[in-house]
């Protein structure tokens, strides 16, 4: 019965991975149901195995009901001795199969008997080495992929491995419903790995592990690990959390601001704003670190933007990075004469107003420009909103 189990197995498999309407697209599938087809006795001389699904159940006969076989491909190791074989347990796949017996196809309280199958390795058919359909009816041939022993020899069992028969009773479809008053606590079937659900059903609960994979979350996750020891190490009083929340203006994007941004991304400060009017050059690069030779193009993006931008690169979207393109007024520098005197009053009028706005919105503020005239109205914006200034 193991070879021909194994046989019957195969040849599924063949039909539906390589010459069926799923070709390319299925492989091994994982519930399945095995039907005796003739008799002689009590020993069966030939079976057919079919899809498994409701509509598949329904169409066989009340005779083929009574001796079928429901299958699983188990992903339990396969016991060494014959020892270990008493105690190892079955998989998880089967709590979900007698659980679709029993609330959808309305079998609960009765005797199913099952197949756990465990091949010694499964792998993908390849349809061009494997042998036609009429082939695999006719003849036992190498070509099977589920081999254990090598065909022929006396203690051949077809390749099915160390799977095992199993009758369970299944249960009832109310043994599934805790909450109901008429279960006794006794008798309530308990299925691990399931829980009640909001509509107070019992069901699985998902957990999304996709940022765990996500590059930028593990980036953030690797610094977050060296602040932490630090502040083990070095720096007791050190509140990461609170530097993660502040936001800072870093007024200039040249040589410190790039600097400067980089190390309070070291830090765990995700929320900085550049400020700062000029263009990227091609004497930038080799020493400003935020910018390349892209940036220098076509006249240069503009510093405060590319910055910006490139910090979000370095530590992901998770920063929060602005760039500001403006001008910050100094005394000494007149403006307002000539032609245009209006509307470039205007234009310092709406700067100092940008400027003073974005002081007060941040948490600190960095001077980082290269003259003395231009840190005069930012100190004094930071005194008048009492603004920490470095």
């Amino acid at each position: 019965e193991c070879k021909l189990l194994a046989k019957t197995i195969h040849k599924f498999r063949v039909l539906r991975e390589c010459h069926g309407t799923n070709k390319g697209n299925c492989w091994c599938p994982p519930f399945f149901i095995l039907v005796p087809s003739a008799t002689d006795g009590e020993v069966k001389k030939s079976m057919k195995c079919l899809p498994f699904s409701e509509a598949t159940y329904n169409s066989l006969s009340r005779l083929e009901k009574e001796n079928m076989i429901f299958g699983f491909v188990d992903p339990n190791p396969t016991p060494e001795n014959d020892d270990e074989a008493t105690t190892t347990a079955l998989g998880w796949t089967l709590r979900n199969l007698v659980a679709y017996l029993s609330l959808r196809l309305k079998l609960g309280g009765k005797d199913v008997t099952f197949l756990s199958y465990r091949p010694p390795f499964l792998r993908r058919i390849d349809g061009s080495e494997t042998a036609t359909v009429n082939e695999i009816s006719d003849n036992f041939t190498n070509d099977f992929e589920d081999v254990g022993d090598e065909y022929g020899s006396d203690d051949d069992d077809g390749g099915i491995g160390q799977s095992l028969l199993v009758d369970i009773k299944i249960p009832l479809a109310e043994d599934y419903q805790w909450s109901s008053p008429s279960v006794s606590p006794t008798n309530c079937y308990k299925c691990v790995g399931w829980e009640l659900n909001k509509n107070n059903k019992p069901g699985p609960r998902s957990i999304d592990l996709r940022p765990l994979v996500s590059p930028s979350h593990l980036a953030r996750q690797a610094n977050d690990l060296n602040l932490r020891l630090m502040k083990w190490r070095a720096l007791p009083s050190l509140d990461v959390e609170k530097l993660s929340q502040l936001k800072v203006l870093l007024l200039g994007a040249g040589t410190l601001g790039c600097g400067v941004a980089r190390t309070l991304l070291g830090w765990g400060v995700r929320q900085i704003t550049f400020v700062d009017s000029g263009r990227v050059s091609y004497s930038n690069p080799v020493r400003q670190s935020l910018f390349g030779i892209d940036d220098c193009m076509d006249g240069g993006k503009y510093k405060a933007v590319a910055a910006a931008e490139s910090l979000v690169t370095v530590a992901g979207p998770d920063v929060k990075s602005e760039g500001v393109v403006l001008s910050i007024p100094m005394p000494g520098h007149s403006f307002g004469g000539g032609k245009d005197g209006i509307a470039e009053a205007a234009g310092v009028k709406k700067d100092v107003e940008r400027l003073h706005a974005l002081v007060e919105e941040h948490d600190a503020v960095f001077l980082l420009t290269d003259t003395r005239e231009s840190r005069w109205l930012p100190t004094v914006m930071a005194l008048a909103t009492n603004t920490p200034l470095i």
